[in-house]
């Protein structure tokens, strides 16, 4: 495994006790590839940063001193470089921020989806207990309290009149919605006990209003936006290219002429009056350092005796684990960003406005990538089931059984930004489900939303659970009559234009989606709703947008999933019976077989990412964070038992989807089972209308 490849694992090292051996590496990585690290590093700086100054502690100011010291290298070394990149990055910031209403609909909308499935939860338990409405209740209650005080309370505190926009807007956006918001969920009642007692029905009807008067503000926004208009400064950069050939993006073949010792400069310095000897000290010191950047920086734009291509900006995404790639990186082979497209597209992702910007490459090609603001655990983990991507992907490669059936994993690339703001890599031809449904939708002249709420309708029950379930199926059965099955064939039909382009991506798609559902099973990924099931047009690729972990509350991976899988009515009726047979339960068959196969190479990797992922959800999930407090250390060996056995599922569940030798089978097993047993029995449950129907509303069982 290459030291470019666990970049994100290396980073979260410097906070352990390993971090001296995990700085040396990560020296070793900036002297070389400076742009594969520069982005992780940078976000993982901020963070630990923040973290440190909320809740001091000793191993957090060793990590922030750590990382503190690799930026200043990387600084130093590659002064021209640098500046383009925060130049860059500080205009995304800024410029590419959501406005205060994108941001209260974002909150809105999730603790919407949190008290529906909260109230569907209440509905069908058999035992509703007054304690733990009120508890449930008490919870939003606190939860809306911390919201008002982020958007309206703590941006109202100021007595100064407001001096830049961002001051006038954010004044404005309090003074129209402040005390409409206070009123609705009664925190103006807060000091009277009995007064404030909104039931989880008033609570979501009201998050509901509220979802309805941020969606029509916000779509006010245009879709497309000019560059210029919303970053002046990226819309005129431009870079020029140099011709590049091996070694010209090396930075060891950038070497400086030997300095001649200037002893006029510290005698000069020592000369001047100064109030200590320390500060004359510190005044030689700053004077040699801005002379040895400054060398660096000639020898770094103009490539010394080689050329500069240390020093062109590369687009992001092209180091490991984000390429097909197992062979050393080649900077010079990777395409330098020329300049930005000029228009700014603003979509709709995950009930959210994104803004998609355009890098184009010094070989003609446009990079979009998506602008998200994401909490800093979404985008580690992210980046984590990026390395798992990888790791997997290589062994498909490597292994007969599964390279025989052209099998292949290839990742979203995400590249952390700051805290809360990262990019996604993707293409225009990227599509979810859910955007394939609403067009069909708009070209029908029937509003998408009638489907969830006819569902709503049907499947309400009293608190027993028998009949709900009951009801529930019905409500499937009805709902299916009204929604097309073949709605994805349709689409992709008149996408493909003919008739062997249609079947070649059919298969594809077929063999992808095994792969995916392999993942989606074994990782037990959550909330495969309809907006997360993303395929590609151009080369049949299903993609794993938001690919992370479900733990319970005790950190454990669920064990028994009566859905293992997304294999809806639309998907399964574009595969058709035929493919199903005979190339999705071979293929999910043939990977599990190959990962398995390597087992002993991965069981490490595994161990590493699940013990990462899942201090970083614990820490998440602490009010106080407590993992910034307590060490790292401690978190590990509390978390330990949890990381082996969620490892151990892992593999049960790979060995479940691998064929059966038959000399291996058990006297239990019958032996007329056929090999792939185990993949046939998670279709016939991904399949099944009595386990799909009781899932929740946002997963769309009847799409």
């Amino acid at each position: 495994m290459g030291l470019v490849d666990m970049d994100s694992t290396t980073t979260s090292s410097l906070s352990r006790i390993e971090a001296k051996t995990a700085k040396a590496i990560l020296e070793g990585i900036i002297a070389s590839y400076p742009q594969a690290i520069y982005f992780p590093l940078r976000a993982f700086y901020l963070e630990r940063r923040d973290i440190e100054r909320s809740h001091p502690s000793s191993s957090g100011t060793i990590c922030v001193n750590y990382t503190e010291e690799l930026m200043t290298k990387l600084r130093k070394t590659h002064p021209a470089l640098w500046i383009s990149l925060e130049t860059i990055l500080e205009e995304f910031i800024i410029r590419f921020r959501p406005s205060y209403e994108e941001e209260l609909l974002a909150t809105v909308t999730a603790l919407l989806q949190r008290a529906e499935s909260q109230f569907e939860h209440q509905r069908h338990s058999s035992d509703g207990k007054g304690s733990d409405e009120d508890a449930v209740r008490a919870s939003f209650s606190r939860t809306l309290e911390r919201v008002s005080t982020k958007f309206f309370r703590s941006q109202s505190e100021g007595s100064s009149p407001p001096k830049d926009d961002r001051a006038k807007k954010t004044a404005e956006f309090s003074h129209r919605y402040k005390e409409a918001f206070e009123t609705d969920f009664s925190m103006n009642l807060s000091t009277d006990k009995g007064a404030n007692r909104l039931t989880l029905t008033d609570i979501i009807s009201k998050l509901k209003k509220w979802k309805r008067i941020l969606e029509i503000q916000v779509s006010s926004i245009p879709p497309m936006l000019p560059l210029m208009q919303v970053s002046p400064l990226l819309s005129s950069f431009s870079f020029s290219v140099p011709d590049l050939w091996p070694g010209a993006c090396d930075p060891h073949c950038i070497t400086s002429p030997p300095q001649r010792k200037r002893k006029s400069d510290n005698e000069s310095v020592l000369n001047q009056s100064s109030p200590s000897a320390s500060a004359a000290a510190a005044m030689a010191t700053a004077a040699a350092a801005a002379r040895s950047v400054a060398l660096a920086s000639v020898y770094e734009g103009g490539g010394g005796y080689f050329g500069g291509g240390s020093a062109s900006v590369e687009i992001p995404g092209q180091y490991s684990p984000n390429i097909m790639n197992d062979s050393k990186p080649a900077p010079e082979l990777h395409s330098k960003l020329v300049k930005f497209a000029s228009t700014v597209e603003v979509s709709r992702r995950n009930e959210q406005l994104v803004r998609r910007i355009g890098m184009i490459g010094s070989h003609g090609k446009v990079h979009e990538f998506l602008l998200q603001f994401a909490i800093p655990y979404w985008t580690r983990t992210d980046e984590r089931t990026a390395q798992l991507h990888q790791l997997f992907g290589r062994v498909l490669r490597k292994e007969a059984i599964s390279s025989r059936r052209n099998l292949w994993l290839k990742n979203t690339a995400i590249i952390p930004i700051a805290q809360r703001l990262r990019m996604t890599a993707e293409e225009k031809c990227h599509i979810s489900i859910e955007d394939i449904y609403i067009k069909d939708c708009h070209r029908r002249g029937i509003d998408p939303n009638v489907v969830s709420q006819l569902f709503v309708e049907k499947s309400k029950h009293d608190k027993n659970s028998t009949d709900s379930k009951a009801a529930k199926l019905d409500a499937y059965h009805t709902v299916c009559k009204t929604v097309d099955s073949r709605i994805l064939s349709r689409y992709i039909q008149n996408a493909m234009g003919n008739s062997e382009r249609y079947f070649q991506f059919q298969r594809t798609f077929t063999a992808q989606l095994a792969l995916n559902s392999l993942l989606q099973y074994a990782l037990d990924v959550n909330e495969r709703i309809p907006s997360k099931f993303v395929l590609s047009t151009r080369n049949a690729q299903v993609l794993s947008p938001d690919f992370r972990f479900s733990y319970s509350n005790q950190g454990f991976l669920e064990e028994n999933k009566s859905v293992p899988f997304r294999l809806t009515r639309n998907i399964e009726s574009f595969i058709g019976p035929h493919l199903l047979s005979g190339v999705f339960i071979p293929a999910m068959a043939s990977a599990a077989s190959a990962i398995l196969a390597n087992q002993n190479d991965l069981d490490p990797a595994l161990s590493l990412l699940f013990r990462d992922d899942i201090i970083s959800w614990y820490v998440s999930k602490s009010a106080q964070r407590e993992g910034s407090i307590r060490s790292t250390q401690d978190l590990e060996r509390q978390l330990a038992d949890r990381v082996t056995r969620n490892v151990s599922l892992v593999k049960g569940r790979l060995k479940k989807c691998a064929p059966i030798d038959s000399k291996s089978k058990d006297d239990n097993q019958d032996l007329n089972l056929p090999t792939d047993e185990g993949a046939r029995q998670l279709v016939a449950m991904a399949t099944s209308s009595e386990n799909i129907a009781q899932m929740s509303v946002s997963y769309c069982p009847w799409l």
